[in-house]
């Protein structure tokens, strides 16, 4: 990818969009249930928003989801997923979201946002398999339409890709391993924002490009997905190759109209 110009970085206060923390507006997603215990559906995810989700874990060569603690009494769980292995079958799991009634996943040309609190493992990324980390998108890179965040070599980054061209923005900042952060990605009108910080609260670097996007729309499928590429098409199983899993914990997810 090439990043867009016209980069500037500042320094914010960042937070859950309240509109997203209270589940009112677009799609939120949190984990929930017993640490500890293997994470196989919807009944260990609570999800808020204006859109009702088919939610699914996609697994391939072993890999599972498990809850574990969160990061405070806000966020008490996360979901856990695999974590990196350098050599061998290489284990993945991927959530997958897909819409069954509302448009909060189909931003279309209104402006949005979106974004997660998580955390990195201590390595997660260097071969082929997993060359990356995607927190939450939704679309592939040579689709029409793609809404992405993502953590490559250690750096937050945002995907916006509509009729109107392609955005990409990258923080300066260097995510720190096990230790919590938020990030958003924000697109209004041809700007599109990168915000990263640490969870739960405290100065944020903010970075935005000025790029066009267009309208940023999607059919009944792929579905959204947290923690990796799922196949391209309908997105019913897991990338086999780019995976790009995410080796770490995610405790929220979540997309809004602005």
């Amino acid at each position: 990818m090439t990043t867009a110009l016209a980069l500037a970085a500042v320094s914010v206060g960042v937070g859950v969009p309240t509109s997203a923390a209270n589940g009112t507006a677009g799609v939120t997603l949190r984990a929930i249930g017993t640490p500890g215990t293997l994470v196989r559906g919807p009944g260990q995810f609570a999800a808020g928003g204006d859109t009702t989700l088919h939610i699914a874990v996609e697994t391939l060569g072993g890999g599972a989801a498990r809850i574990v603690p969160g990061p405070d009494s806000a966020l008490p769980r996360a979901l856990q997923l695999p974590s990196y292995v350098a050599s061998g079958p290489y284990p993945r799991a991927v959530v997958s979201l897909t819409p069954l009634s509302g448009h909060g996943l189909s931003p279309g040309s209104s402006s949005f946002g979106f974004g997660a609190v998580y955390r990195l493992d201590a390595t997660s990324s260097g071969r082929s398999l997993d060359d990356g980390d995607n927190v939450f998108q939704r679309g592939r890179y040579g689709d029409a339409s793609i809404w992405k965040l993502q953590v490559d070599d250690g750096h937050p980054s945002c995907l916006v890709k509509g009729t109107g061209g392609q955005a990409f923005v990258r923080s300066p900042v260097t995510v720190t391993a096990d230790r919590w952060y938020t990030t958003t990605c924000t697109r209004v009108g041809s700007t599109l924002r990168v915000e990263v910080g640490p969870y739960p609260g405290g100065t944020a670097v903010r970075t935005s490009v000025s790029a066009a996007s267009g309208d940023v729309s999607f059919h009944s499928t792929p579905p959204a997905s947290i923690g990796g590429k799922l196949s391209a098409g309908t997105g019913t199983t897991v990338a086999r190759t780019g995976t790009d899993q995410l080796n770490g914990a995610v405790a929220r997810v979540w997309v809004e109209r602005l």
